[in-house]
């Protein structure tokens, strides 16, 4: 799925050191061609900037 298309809720998957970690979308912002994502998880809250094209693995 493409980050443009990412919703509140939506969790994701991520390999952290061989472990799989699920990421829970908890806002997503539109700031220009990039978008804000703050996530979720068991290693706590987060935030970064994606290009709106650039694809995440849905869980």
């Amino acid at each position: 799925m493409k980050v443009k298309e990412l919703k509140q809720g939506d969790h994701i998957t991520q390999e952290v050191n061989n472990t799989k970690v699920s990421f829970e979308v908890l806002s997503i912002q539109q700031i220009g061609r990039r978008f804000n994502v703050t996530f979720r998880s068991i290693l706590g809250v987060g935030s970064t900037c994606y290009q709106g094209n650039a694809c995440v693995l849905i869980a």
